[in-house]
């Protein structure tokens, strides 16, 4: 069974990623590996995100209804 990463450890492996791509002691066959993986990554991040952004934008009122939020 394979359990979902959390969303830090998705961050934490993008900066590894980056910090091998910058580095520059990559192949250019693994280079392109590691970037597939990285885009994959913050495709899954950025859904998250915004499935987050969407539970944040909604508050429980008194009767448990959920609505929009809006500042005044």
């Amino acid at each position: 069974m394979s359990k979902e990463k959390k969303f830090e450890d998705k961050i934490k492996e993008l900066e590894e990623i980056i910090e091998v791509l910058e580095n520059g002691d990559i192949s250019l066959d693994d280079s392109i590996k590691k970037y597939t993986e990285a885009m994959k990554l913050v495709k899954e991040c950025d859904s998250e995100l915004k499935n987050i952004e969407t539970k944040v934008n909604k508050i429980v009122n008194e009767n448990g209804k959920l609505e929009d939020f809006e500042i005044s």
